[in-house]
């Protein structure tokens, strides 16, 4: 097959033993094509130039046949980068912005253990301004820092039908100084 070959294929294995189905420029992948990398993981989406480029959707082959997703959002050459949603293994699932394949921008994040987090990220962390709820229904609204409470920021405590809010400066998850006071709920 020529270097310059173009058009549609409807399979042509690689040497990894995966295979791909969809367009050709240049004798690469270019525009809507299927790409199984003899690995386990399955692209569907736009390609240029033998990239991942444009929206697609990445799935990881299960033992059982079924293809679980693994991300679906927007690519830039190759690597995750503007709006999309990554599901991880344990099941904790974000939805916001990508950088260079990292969160960062504006997202917000679903744990398996029930904390969620809505905020800004930077380099694949919370980082700047956010809310942190608990699994409990307790929650942190202030600043971040590479992953944890860093800064100014309000903790809300809630006990029998009463709020402990705890304002404070944090810093690396730890509370330096803090003023307590107490409100009721209204129902």
């Amino acid at each position: 097959m020529s270097r310059r070959a173009s058009g549609v294929r409807c399979q042509r294995y690689t040497a990894d033993g995966g295979h791909y189905e969809g367009r050709w420029q240049q004798g690469q992948h270019h525009g809507y094509g299927v790409k199984d990398n003899g690995r386990g993981l399955i692209y569907e989406g736009q390609w240029r130039l033998g990239q991942r480029h444009g929206n697609g959707t990445l799935r990881r082959q299960c033992g059982n046949g079924h293809a679980e997703r693994v991300y679906v959002g927007q690519w830039v050459q190759n690597v995750r980068c503007g709006e999309g949603k990554q599901y991880y293994k344990d099941g904790t699932v974000y939805y916001g912005q990508w950088q260079a394949n990292g969160r960062h921008g504006h997202g917000i994040q679903w744990h398996a253990d029930g904390r969620i987090y809505i905020g800004e990220w930077q380099n694949d962390a919370m980082h700047g301004k956010g809310v942190l709820y608990a699994a409990n229904g307790n929650r942190y609204v202030g600043e971040f820092e590479r992953g944890c409470k860093s800064g100014l920021g309000v903790y809300y405590h809630e006990k029998n039908g009463e709020q402990l809010l705890q304002h404070g400066i944090w810093s690396q998850d730890n509370c330096q100084s803090s003023l307590l006071s107490m409100t009721s709920h209204i129902a």
